[in-house]
């Protein structure tokens, strides 16, 4: 056989597992096989705005029944020049778990923001997804850049080993960070996927067999990470490498980047697991730790850091990846958020412990205000340096929790502590008895428990309701019912003017009919009747009902009477108006004016003969 043939027939044979693969991709594509979910997607309720697809996260999990959720956060498709957007990028604590929704600091930092710059669209775009970790931040990264932030806010490192692809991950694709991030990059490719879901098919039975767990337990394939072991370091590097590429991605597509320092539970948390035969004991450092506590703070710090470290469970970052953030961020020269500082500024003998975190590194909710303050400080200073000034709202401002939020999270933190690894004594989860407990299960929809409080709340504790509809306000700003519940909710509270405000200020898109029967009706509740009459004008323009029209027509009569000189000489010289005035006050059921009217008219028109009509028809005395 000549050369030439040989080398054709070796190329022949070399190129068919590649022409294989090469066709099997392109038939996968034509059957629209396995396509990848996007980062963000668009809100069935208002195809205008972006939210955070639901579904992005089954990308790092081999099983998709391991994959978290995100939040709901709405953001416009075209940016408005009056837009601030920021993006915040972390794990289960950015996410606000236990409370989610009201309760995690992305909410609460743009509670603030909204009301200091009141004259800005300011959005606050949580991609945090609980029990993941750097690989996903780095993933995330090049859509987030598409969608052009003003500045992305950075908190994770303590899920490196047990978070989704981590080093000690059940959802792990290897102990290489080379190779998983090679892995990621390839998540389009559907040869790539179709090995994946074959993967899933062999651990089906698994998850079946382990469906009581909760998800720490299901994420843990290494349950011990010793102290100074190869496992351990991995871990590390597998941080630095993934941040710094992160980071660096970031600034080379210009957009501001800051990252926090990380919080956890040294002082009142014991260790998970220890060591007992070596010299890095964690429970035995954390006793040491403890002793010292009252005479000698600093080396108490010191050994209960080192119960951290040496704890053989690494659900919370040892001090290494701790000083990492710093030192890279360093080298970078990326802005440091130190909500380590704060956090141990607001702790007793500045070792952070129970005030602030529900366990071993969870923010309560003092800890996700905390966690908020710190870092709108360092945002209103890349404003400030933008040139966008502080325009806060005429009223004070306040952090909103929702009732139902702040019970979600005391009722699921009750459940994670009664399983592993809090103890080895794991209890099965009892049937739910109220709505709190089918909310956490997923039986009942958030929005469904928050709308059913709402009513109850408004009838007695409209302060309560108000706080409700504000939280609901913040979860769906393209909506129009949170706008009317917030109007609502001030008008039971007896605050009209702040009613009023609030509503003359909704959106025009949102302004709907609704909105200004809301307006209307608070308008006549702080009597301000002549303000009404356009209002009245509007709904019988947009609603032309004999109601409207003769609702209008009241407001009109009563609008007609100088009701800061009614004296008897004023009445006497124009009845009819006056009369007038009285059957609209009492078409309007204003009970209390009518009565105060009618006794002023009776004294000034005692013969008044359709005075005498009108009250024998309303049953007046």
């Amino acid at each position: 056989m000549k050369k030439s043939k040989k080398r054709l027939f070796y190329l022949i044979t070399v190129s068919i597992p590649f022409v294989f693969f090469l066709l099997l991709e392109v038939v996968l594509r034509i059957s629209n096989y396995g396509e990848q979910p996007p980062v963000f997607i668009s809100d069935v309720a208002a195809s205008e705005y972006l939210i955070f697809n639901p579904k992005v996260s089954e990308r790092y999990f081999a099983q998709k029944e391991f994959s978290t959720q995100g939040q709901y956060d709405v953001f416009l498709k075209e940016k408005s020049p009056n837009t601030v957007r920021i993006f915040v990028q972390g794990a289960s604590t950015s996410a606000g778990f236990p409370y989610n929704h009201s309760g995690s600091f992305p909410r609460l930092l743009e509670q603030k923001l909204q009301h200091q710059y009141s004259d800005r669209n300011i959005e606050v775009i949580n991609t945090s997804l609980a029990a993941t970790n750097s690989f996903t931040l780095l993933d995330l990264s090049d859509e987030i850049i598409e969608q052009k932030p003003d500045m992305v806010i950075i908190y994770g490192g303590h899920n490196e080993y047990y978070g989704a692809l981590g080093v000690g991950s059940s959802q792990s694709f290897g102990k290489s960070t080379a190779a998983t991030n090679f892995y990621l990059r390839l998540k389009n490719v559907r040869i790539v996927q179709l090995m994946k879901n074959i993967v899933k098919g062999i651990y089906s039975v698994r998850i079946q067999e382990d469906d009581q767990q909760t998800l720490m337990a299901k994420m843990v394939k290494n349950e011990s990470i010793p102290f100074d072991s190869d496992l351990y370091h991995r871990g590390i590097d597998q941080y630095k490498t993934n941040i710094t590429a992160l980071l660096t991605k970031y600034k080379e597509a210009g957009i501001p980047v800051y990252i926090c320092t990380l919080v956890s539970n040294l002082r009142d948390f014991e260790p998970f697991e220890s060591a007992e035969d070596s010299e890095y004991n964690a429970e035995e450092a954390f006793k040491q730790g403890r002793s010292i506590l009252d005479t000698d703070s600093l080396g108490a710090k010191a050994k209960l850091s080192d119960a951290r470290d040496f704890d053989l469970l690494k659900f919370r970052a040892p001090s290494a990846i701790e000083q990492a953030v710093v030192e890279i961020a360093q080298e970078l020269n990326v802005p440091v958020i130190d909500t380590h500082d704060a956090f141990e500024k607001n702790s007793d003998e500045a070792i952070i412990g129970n005030e602030l975190l529900l366990e071993h590194v969870h923010a309560n909710l003092n800890g996700q205000r905390l966690f908020a303050e710190t870092i709108y400080n360092s945002v209103s200073e890349l404003l400030t340096q933008k040139g966008i000034r502080e325009r806060p709202l005429a009223e004070e401002f306040d952090y909103i929790t929702a009732e139902v939020d702040s019970l979600y999270g005391t009722t699921l933190l009750k459940q994670l502590l009664n399983n592993w690894p809090f103890t080895d004594n794991a209890t099965s989860p009892s049937a739910p008895t109220n709505d709190i407990e089918r909310l956490i299960i997923g039986e009942t929809p958030w929005v469904a428990v928050m709308n059913s409080k709402y009513v109850e709340q408004i009838q007695s504790e409209p302060a309560k309701a108000l706080r409700t509809a504000k939280v609901l306000m913040q979860e769906y700003p393209h909506q129009t019912q949170p706008y009317i519940m917030v109007g609502e909710s001030y008008n039971k509270m007896g605050d009209y003017e702040k009613a009023e405000i609030f509503l003359s200020r909704v959106p025009k898109n949102l302004a709907t009919l609704d909105v200004y029967k809301v307006r209307l009706t608070n308008l006549i509740d702080m009597k301000n009747y002549r303000g009404a009459i356009p209002i009245a004008r509007v709904i019988q323009q947009t609603e032309a009902t004999l109601p409207n029209q003769y609702t209008l027509q009241a407001l009109s009569d009563i609008s007609a009477v100088n009701w800061t000189d009614l004296n008897t000489q004023a009445i006497q010289a124009e009845p009819d108006k006056h009369v007038k005035a009285l059957g609209a006050l009492f078409y309007l059921k204003r009970t209390e004016e009518v009565n105060t009217l009618y006794q002023k008219l009776k004294v000034a028109l005692p013969d008044n003969e359709e005075l005498k009509r009108l009250a024998n028809t309303i049953q007046l005395k």
